[in-house]
C-alpha cells in the first residue's frame, strides 16, 4: 500500500484532525510517485463512488478528484490547476475569496501559486473582507486552513498539482450538484496523470 492508501489510516479520530493532516502530509514522501501510482489505480467504478462526496464543479479552478475516503476522519483529494482555465473563470468573474465546508489540509506536488488570507468583519454567508496575507507557495509547501476562513487561490503555473486532506464537513452543502459523470472523472484522471508526467509551468 502507498502513502495515500494509509494516510487517513493512521489519523487518531479522537484527536484534533486538521493537525495530524497537516503533518501527514509534511511527511517526507514521495507524493507525486504516490498520486500517480494511486490514481492510475482507481477503476471507473471507484471514481464514480468517491466523486458522490461533491463532483467537479464547472466553473471553478483547480479541477478535483477526490482519490480515498475513511469514515468519520475524511477525504483524499488532488487539484489540478490550469493557468488558461483560471485566466478564463477570472475574466468570466466565477472566481472569488471563498471558505469551504471542510477543513482541509493541503500540500503542493508541483507547481506554484499565490495564496491569499482573509479576516472576515462580517458574516459567513455576507462577509466583510480584509486580506491580511498573500505570499506564493511552491512545490513542497503547505498550509491549513478551517472551514470558516476565507482565502483565494491566484495565479497557478499551469499543471500545479497538490494533495489535500479533507476533514468531514462542517456544514451541508449549499446546492445539491447533479452527479459527475464517469467520462469527465475518467477524463480527469488523465489529465492529472498526464500533468504528474511532464515538468510544470514556473508561476508567473
Amino acid at each position: 500500500m502507498n502513502a495515500i492508501t494509509t494516510l487517513l489510516d493512521g489519523i487518531d479520530s479522537g484527536r484534533p484532525l486538521l493537525p495530524q493532516m497537516e503533518a501527514a502530509l509534511r511527511a517526507d514522501v514521495d507524493w507525486r510517485a504516490a498520486i500517480d501510482e494511486h490514481t492510475a489505480a482507481l477503476g471507473v467504478a471507484d471514481l464514480v463512488r468517491l466523486a458522490r462526496h461533491d463532483g467537479e464543479v464547472p466553473d471553478v479552478d483547480p479541477r478535483v478528484l477526490t482519490v480515498a475516503e475513511r469514515d468519520g476522519v475524511g477525504l483524499v483529494r488532488i487539484n489540478l490547476f490550469s493557468r488558461e482555465r483560471f485566466a478564463r473563470l477570472w475574466r468570466e468573474g466565477t472566481l472569488s475569496p471563498h471558505y469551504h465546508r471542510r477543513s482541509f489540509a493541503t500540500r503542493i506536488v508541483q507547481g506554484a501559486y499565490h495564496h491569499l488570507r482573509f479576516d472576515n468583519a462580517g458574516s459567513q454567508d455576507t462577509p466583510r473582507l480584509t486580506c491580511v496575507s498573500r505570499e506564493v507557495l511552491r512545490t513542497g509547501s503547505g498550509y491549513g486552513i478551517e472551514w470558516r476562513d476565507y482565502h483565494f487561490v491566484m495565479f497557478p503555473a499551469d499543471a500545479t498539482v497538490t494533495i489535500n486532506a479533507h476533514l468531514p464537513p462542517a456544514v451541508p452543502a449549499k446546492v445539491a450538484a447533479p452527479p459527475t459523470s464517469a467520462d469527465v472523472l475518467t477524463r480527469l484522471q488523465g489529465d492529472i496523470l498526464a500533468a504528474l508526467a511532464a515538468e510544470p509551468a514556473l508561476p508567473a
